[in-house]
């Protein structure tokens, strides 16, 4: 989805929403939908103890008195954030609300679940609506005596949980944080509702947070006596007495539901109304009004144009507090109990009360609910209050399937309600079922699935994600083209060769643990800048029946072999080769190369893999002219076919022979022979290839093989490029005479002549293709001139062929180069394509069969998350001869710095904003003797050796300088 389809306004806005993305961060280690809802219906408990290390932290806050034996029972979320992801610095992370870093994490999640890439919103009118009641980040950072930095305002403003993520993904639609307290993201839904109706946005991210750090509040609560002492929420039962508080996130992804529907969006459920209100004049503050609850029900009703009976279940707020449970009980029953009984639960069994969050926590459950069918059990309910058995029902330790008796949608609502009085009720329902993924193709070839992500721990977790959800989706098609369709293709990266579910499984899964396994290229760093490709097509050699047989049943590689198939038939005059046919001799082998090397760069092409530079080994070389441009395919078939039919001519006469050895070696023991064999291809600084009379090359083969000389003979060939091909080169230029050639569209290097230019008028024509069959191929040479040409970027040589026979010679004579082949076999086409993935090229196609049922989650890395605690205030000075190296190191951390620390730079040519520059500025004062230093230090002239000097003036001198003489912290 693009920004410019997420900006298109509706001819008639109003009607449902559509929620067609999830994310969370909930206690019990829940981080996505499948495991809320394996969670609500197996019925775990996930509520524990706040632990030890941050207990240890917290009491710090609490008054002597007020400090408890054990620490509080809470549903807690490990405190973990990918700022490195983010592009935050460790130095800020430090001093964020936890909230902010879930949030983040937590909206790309839920817009990976609604398969939508980030960056396509950028620019977008797109809304945050965030739902959050903890102040508990503002009491650490503007608490008594902190030191205060560059980020700890934005640390802790509650606006920021919105702002940031509004930032980050440059969202131009509103970005609002609500308090309305327990109830507040579920008003922030009602809003976000509210805006999409009106298109005012095209896309919501409705969100809730709440974190737990500051004990204080949680005392307060304690103090109240709405603190259950056994730590557990008992919605609407005989034992509850009172409420556990929790902590975690929840984003949601809303879009309007014609909208969803259009784009084919994978929908979990729609919002079909809302409402809100507040209990007004209650007898105080926090008591609550039933009949003020009931109200904002009906309001929600009526917004969206249902009947009471209409709803199935009621999600409710259910702390498990005696009052809350009575008032909404009645509630609930006066608006939705003319039939009887309720049925109603809480996730907040499960879970605790997460406050800000429990609002978007409700909808998510709801939302689950619905689409699943069925009513997950409130966990530990065992009887029902007395005096609430006309009103409610609870589902007690088993799932209830969810029936309506007339077929219609299922509908639940969700309810919550703030200690403030600030209500709000959504209905949640079902919504039409997508189509599933198609079932796995029996005869399948192997796909290549690509995995990446900006840090192998965070690969690691993307692999394992992963490895969860292919094997529902089918088909590793299905997974192939959508991991390419909504991958991230970040810098680290690896990819899966496989053609069954159960192999790409496997894969993921050693790719997650670091296991090695055959199927697994990577993972590998990828440059920072694409690399160039350069087309190397092979030439004689690589042929054999099978070449292409299967990949045929690619319609781009199809296609190209037959159109490649019907031109070469007209010059030839009778059909030629077709992949599967017997190969009858020198002439089927050279057009089988031809076919196969055109099918192949046929399929590249479809995949948005092309080539910036060609070159082509013997009749490779004409493959590599047509995809250049210089001869289109009417001219390259005849090039071929007169070529290798006049070559054909010298069958019998002679052969070929590879040696390993270097050109020395090789002349050396080429003397012998009178000139009767010479060197036909510089394959390689030691692969060379000779040709000549096969008596002569059989001697040769013999005395080589005595000398330890490792030497192969060439299959079905003539003595191509050598003295045998003189008496042709009258007859090949005579039947290519009036040849026509063209322009390079794509710069080419001769093999002949690769000292030549290359893009001389009339360079390709009948002369140069007459001369291309004698002259000696010169093919180190060749690769020496294309990697020369563009020293900035690292290069990857292709070889295109049946098989793969050059890519060790072009590692051998480049080795620092990286060399893919692109072979006919299957599983090696489906490993060249992993491998051009892991080398910094990404695929554009296939993405047809990506389905929204497989969520390509981003991988994090929680490995380094800093604490204010690892930030000191005072740091020691360093002595002045380490000066310049302690700003290196503060400036390392700000900014890259990959070309080192230059001290004669400015802070501006160094690539600091005013932002880092002023918090370099933070740092530097931790040191006792700067505490008073100026921003003028850093005027934009100052280089950072002129800034090292003021800084070492300002230290202490040996014995200590009167407060007169100490020098300025002016520069």
């Amino acid at each position: 989805m693009t920004s410019t389809n997420m900006k298109a306004r509706p001819d008639k806005p109003g009607g449902t929403v559509a929620i067609i993305g999830m994310g969370c961060r909930l206690p019990g280690g829940i981080d996505s939908p499948d495991l809320l809802w394996k969670t609500l219906t197996e019925g775990r408990d996930c509520v524990s103890r706040i632990p030890q290390e941050r207990w240890e932290r917290m009491v710090a806050h609490l008054h002597p008195d007020q400090i408890p034996e054990h620490p509080f029972h809470a549903g807690v979320v490990e405190h973990v954030f990918d700022h490195a992801f983010f592009g935050i610095s460790a130095d800020e992370a430090a001093e964020m609300d936890p909230q902010q870093g879930w949030l983040l994490e937590v909206a790309y999640e839920a817009l990976a679940d609604a398969a939508l890439l980030p960056a396509s919103l950028a620019g977008s009118r797109s809304g945050v609506y965030v739902g959050a009641a903890s102040i508990d980040q503002a009491a650490i950072n503007f608490g008594a005596r902190n030191r205060a930095g560059v980020f700890t305002a934005s640390g802790a403003g509650m606006a920021i949980l919105a702002n940031r993520v509004s930032h980050h993904l440059d969202l131009d639609g509103p970005s609002l944080a609500m308090d309305t307290a327990c109830s507040s993201s579920l008003s922030a839904l009602h809003y976000a509702v509210r805006d999409l109706r009106a298109g005012e946005v095209d896309l919501a991210l409705v969100a809730g947070a709440n974190v737990l750090t500051n004990p204080v509040i949680t005392t307060s609560f304690v103090e109240s006596g709405v603190l259950s002492p056994e730590g557990r929420c008992k919605p609407f039962d005989q034992r509850a007495d009172g409420y556990v508080r929790s902590e975690g996130a929840v984003v949601l992804v809303l879009i309007r539901a014609e909208l969803a529907a259009e784009r084919g969006h994978r929908v979990w459920a729609q919002v079909a109304g809302t409402g809100v209100g507040h209990g007004g004049a209650a007898p105080h503050l926090l008591a609550p009004r039933r009949g003020r609850q009931a109200a904002t029900l009906r309001r929600a009703l009526a917004d969206a144009g249902l009947a009471p009976d209409q709803v199935g279940w009621i999600q409710a707020h259910g702390t498990g507090t005696k009052a809350g449970d009575r008032v909404e009980a009645a509630g609930i029953a006066e608006v939705f109990g003319h039939k009887g009984p309720v049925v109603v639960g809480s996730v907040k069994s499960a879970l605790g009360h997460l406050e800000g969050a429990a609002g978007v926590t409700g909808v998510m459950a709801a939302a689950l609910a619905v689409h699943h069918g069925q009513i997950p059990p409130t966990v530990g309910h065992q009887s029902l209050r007395k005096g609430l058995e006309e009103q409610v029902r609870v589902p007690l330790a088993q799932v209830e399937p969810w029936t309506e008796d007339d077929g219609s949608v299922r509908v639940a609502g969700v309810s919550s309600f703030g200690f403030g009085g600030s209500n709000a009720h959504a209905l949640i329902s079902q919504a039409p079922v997508t189509e599933p993924p198609m079932d796995e193709d029996p005869m399948s070839l192997p796909e290549t699935v690509v995995v990446s992500a900006h840090s192998p721990t965070a690969l690691s977790a993307t692999a394992g994600c992963l490895a969860v959800g292919a094997p529902g989706v089918g088909s590793v098609g299905v997974v192939a083209d959508t991991c390419l369709a909504r991958g991230a293709h970040a810098r680290v990266r690896s990819a899966v060769t496989a053609a069954d579910l159960g192999t790409l499984v496997q894969g993921l899964r050693n790719l997650q643990d670091g296991t090695p396994d055959p199927n697994v290229i990577g993972p590998r760093t990828v440059p920072a800048v694409r690399p160039r490709v350069v087309f190397v097509y092979s030439g004689h050699g690589g042929h054999y029946p099978d070449a292409g047989s299967e990949l045929v049943r690619l319609s781009a590689f199809a296609t190209a072999v037959e159109e490649a198939r019907a031109a070469l038939s007209h010059h030839t005059g009778y059909p030629v080769w077709w992949p599967g046919d017997d190969l009858d001799g020198f002439v089927d082998a050279q057009h089988c190369t031809f076919l196969i090397q055109l099918g192949l760069a046929a399929v590249l092409a479809e995949r948005g893999i092309v080539p910036d530079l060609v070159l082509g080994h013997s009749v490779g070389e004409i493959a590599a002219a047509h995809t250049a441009g210089v001869l289109d395919l009417n001219a390259a078939a005849r090039v071929l076919a007169e070529r290798s039919h006049l070559l054909g001519r010298l069958d019998g006469t002679g052969g070929m022979l590879v040696i390993r050895a270097d050109i020395d070696q090789v002349q050396a023991a080429l003397g012998l022979y009178g000139g009767r064999i010479t060197v036909a291809s510089y394959s390689a600084p030691a692969v060379q290839v000779v040709a000549g009379p096969s008596a002569y090359l059989d001697h040769l083969h013999a005395r080589l093989e005595d000398q330890g000389v490792w030497c192969t003979p060439v299959a079905d060939v003539i003595p191509a490029h050598s003295p045998a091909v003189d008496p042709v080169v009258p007859a090949l230029r005579e039947a290519l005479a009036g040849l026509v050639s063209g322009p390079a569209r794509v710069p080419i290097i001769s093999t002949a002549h690769p000292d030549h230019p290359s893009d001389t008028s009339g360079r390709w024509g009948a002369g140069y293709w007459a001369e291309q069959a004698r002259c000696p191929v010169r093919f180190t040479e060749a690769l020496a001139a294309a990697a020369e040409l563009d020293q900035d970027r690292p290069v990857v040589f292709v070889e295109i062929g049946p098989r793969a026979l050059l890519s060790e010679h072009i590692h051998h004579t480049l080795p620092d180069a990286t060399t893919v082949a692109i072979t006919s076999d299957p599983a090696e086409f489906a490993r060249g394509l992993g491998e051009l993935y892991t080398a910094g090229l990404t695929p554009t196609r296939p993405t047809g069969r990506a389905h929204p049922h497989l969520v390509v989650r981003p991988g994090w890395d929680h490995t380094e998350y800093p604490s204010p605690s690892e930030q000191p205030d005072v740091v020691i000075a360093p002595a002045p001869d380490q000066v310049l190296a302690h700003l290196a190191e503060e400036l390392g951390r700000l900014t890259p710095l990959p070309e080192g620390f230059d001290p004669h730079s400015t802070w501006a040519e160094t690539g600091l904003d005013s932002q880092s520059l002023l918090h370099l500025l933070t740092r530097l004062r931790r040191v006792p003797p700067w505490a008073q230093v100026d921003i003028r230090l850093f005027l934009p002239d100052r280089t950072w050796q002129q800034v090292a000097t003021t800084l070492v003036e300002l230290l202490p001198r040996p014995h200590g300088p009167s407060q007169e003489e100490a020098p300025s912290f002016l520069p």
